[in-house]
């Protein structure tokens, strides 16, 4: 007996037909999702927003600081110089005390005069600075020369007339006349 001959391909199993995917919709998608288009996509990386806000808002806080220590420094607080101005004319010491409180010493410890020299040298004006510094250094020198050796005090009378009328036309400069004839 003698069996019809099939096709070729008729012994191979059939391919099932491939139906379009449907989304949750209801529309067909064009393909069928790959692997790639089921998984969750990776992590977004970390915005660096805050980052830069936090970077912003500390830049902004050092400048306000900075701005406001030079206003206060050069505009509001009194300066150290001129209030040292304002003492000798109203006959105080230069730590704003009175001078009926001092117990008649006249020596100069190391400690006052370096006190006294900073008051003058944190002047923001030159003058002040200039000729306060010097008569302090005057005063030191003076005060330690040794009891017995006044006439050695002569060769500081140039130097000392010369810084004391200097300092008071820079505290006049300031608006602050100091009387160098009283006590």
């Amino acid at each position: 007996m003698t069996y019809p001959q099939l096709p070729a391909d008729a012994h191979t199993p059939a391919e099932p037909q491939q139906q379009p995917w449907m989304g949750p919709d209801g529309q067909p998608y064009p393909q069928q999702p790959s692997e790639s288009m089921t998984t969750t996509p990776p992590p977004a990386p970390p915005s660096r927003k805050p980052y830069l806000v936090a970077a912003l808002a500390a830049i902004g806080v050092i400048a306000v600081g900075t701005i406001g220590y030079v206003v206060w420094d050069g505009y509001i607080k009194e300066d150290s110089g001129l209030a040292v101005c304002k003492a000798i004319r109203d006959g105080k010491n230069m730590d704003g005390t009175s001078k009926a409180s001092d117990a008649g010493d006249d020596k100069l410890t190391e400690a006052e005069y370096r006190e006294a020299r900073a008051l003058f040298e944190d002047s923001r004006h030159e003058d002040i600075r200039e000729h306060g510094t010097a008569l302090i250094d005057i005063v030191w020198q003076v005060s330690k020369l040794p009891d017995g050796e006044g006439m050695g005090a002569l060769a500081f009378v140039g130097p000392m007339g010369t810084h004391m009328s200097g300092l008071q036309t820079a505290c006049a400069d300031q608006g602050v006349i100091i009387d160098l004839n009283s006590d």
